[in-house]
């Protein structure tokens, strides 16, 4: 919701994501690696300031730049070689 009286800005992002499909336990599986390592939390703290930065207001690009880092944690999650986070 906005107000009328200024320019419409994004106030809410919300994802409706299928209990128990693959999306949803990737999602799981994420958020679940950076509550036990705050190493890897900060890592990803870092890289989301700095692509902040580079995309403005490009949301596509700023997603895809993290897929990386990403992909990487569900690896190391998933226990497969690889999987160590990339800092951009």
């Amino acid at each position: 919701m906005t107000s009328p009286n200024r320019p419409p800005i994004r106030e809410v992002h919300l994802h409706a994501v299928a209990l128990g499909s693959a999306f949803w336990r990737d999602k799981l599986a994420f958020r679940d690696a950076l509550r036990a390592d705050a190493r890897l939390a900060g890592q990803y703290a870092d890289l989301k300031r700095r692509l902040a930065q580079c995309h403005g207001g490009d949301r596509a690009g700023y997603a895809r730049a993290k897929s990386a880092f990403i992909a990487s944690v569900l690896a190391m999650a998933a226990g497969k070689p690889h999987g160590k986070p990339v800092a951009r």
